[in-house]
């Protein structure tokens, strides 16, 4: 073979390339993407190092005193996050979740035309509405708010964000729902001399619970009615009934599968005392590693004490909770006065009957002495 058919071999294989490359060239710029342009949904960051996903830390201020802070226009950069799938503006249709057009202050589940989950039907038929604290609580998680719930939205940790964005939806209404009272400051920190240790847990829990009332608990329980039965009933749902369950032995609700952990506690004899269940409703997982509960838990030793309180109110056998004050003892019965008893007897006698006994305490007229020689009643 000549050089002149190996030059044209080594051109039919450069040409080739060059046209390969050329095609891909093209290619590219025929099906680049176009960024910016259409409603986008942006995916949750991850939390920071060290940060907890998806908890709050204790401390975190109640969601009303974060309102009297917060941003409508810093809670309007946070609702590119939901207009993929929700219409806020006053349109309100339903897309792939429910309008939201004025829905601070509005009944839970109840946009016209929405096919809802089942937890939130249930929280919309019992009363329930959306205020700052079933909003909150839903935005931080709407999992564990909802169980079941189809919106896979995963949260906002941040509280204030959570707070800005209520603040945003507040704003966007016809007629804003009112802000919520900015909640009483806490007492001064002791000064120097008079002491700064914390008081112990128990105590803390036992002054919690003094100053709460069963309605401030009644409030709270809408976050366990999707998994847990507190009726009579008693029934088991994705979670054991939880009627009677302060003071009851732990793991012993019947035909429910327990966690080892809750299992193990209830072999060793434990019980629901407010300590257990405090402990447990700050953090389940901490409490019981690998508890199947999902719920992350009340940070607000406030909010674990209400709903303490509530569910020993509903209990067939409430147990003291320290706070208390102890039932009324019954009154006892009046003594006769002498006077009375000794008519009696002198009736009884005439008609020749037993007399009537006063007793070794009955009351004695003052200046007045037993005779010593007091005469027998003749035996009937």
């Amino acid at each position: 073979m000549n050089s002149f058919e190996l030059n044209k071999i080594f051109g039919a294989i450069l040409g080739t390339l060059v046209f390969v490359m050329g095609v891909s060239f093209i290619a590219d710029e025929i099906y680049a993407p176009i960024e910016g342009r259409g409603a986008s949904y942006d995916l949750p960051e991850p939390a920071a190092e060290g940060e907890a996903g998806g908890e709050e830390a204790p401390g975190v201020p109640p969601i009303a005193a974060r309102m009297q802070t917060a941003s409508a226009d810093a809670g309007e950069s946070l609702i590119t996050r939901c207009q993929s799938c929700h219409d806020y503006s006053p349109a309100n249709e339903n897309r792939t979740g429910p309008g939201i057009y004025g829905v601070v202050g509005l009944p839970i589940a109840s946009h016209e035309g929405f096919a809802y989950s089942d937890a939130l039907a249930t929280l919309g038929s019992n009363g329930e509405i959306w205020d700052y604290e079933h909003l909150d609580a839903f935005l931080e998680s709407p999992r564990n708010y909802a169980p079941g719930t189809k919106m896979s939205f995963a949260g906002l940790s941040n509280p204030e964000d959570r707070a800005n964005l209520i603040a945003f939806l507040r704003e966007n209404s016809d007629d804003p729902f009112p802000l919520p009272e900015a909640p009483a400051e806490e007492a001064a920190a002791p000064a120097e001399g008079e002491g700064g240790e914390e008081a112990p847990v128990e105590d803390e829990l036992t002054a919690a619970m003094a100053a709460v009332t069963p309605e401030d608990g009644e409030a709270l329980i809408v976050r366990c009615q999707s998994c847990h039965d507190y009726s009579p009933a008693n029934a088991n749902r994705v979670g054991p009934g939880i009627h009677n369950v302060v003071g009851a032995e732990i793991a012993l609700h019947e035909g429910y599968s327990y966690s080892d952990a809750l299992a193990s506690l209830g072999a060793a004899g434990e019980t629901w005392t407010p300590e257990n269940l405090s402990a447990f409703l700050e953090s389940p997982a901490d409490f019981a590693p690998g508890t199947r509960m999902s719920f992350a838990g009340l940070a607000n030793i406030e909010d674990r004490a209400a709903l303490i309180v509530f569910l020993n109110s509903i209990s067939d056998n409430p147990i003291d909770l320290g706070g208390a004050a102890d039932p009324a003892g019954e009154a006892p019965e009046e003594q006769p006065a002498v006077e009375e008893v000794e008519q009696l007897n002198l009736e009884e006698a005439a008609e020749g009957d037993d007399p009537v006994v006063v007793e070794a305490d009955a009351p004695q007229a003052e200046g007045e002495s037993e005779p010593e020689d007091a005469p027998e009643t003749p035996a009937n």
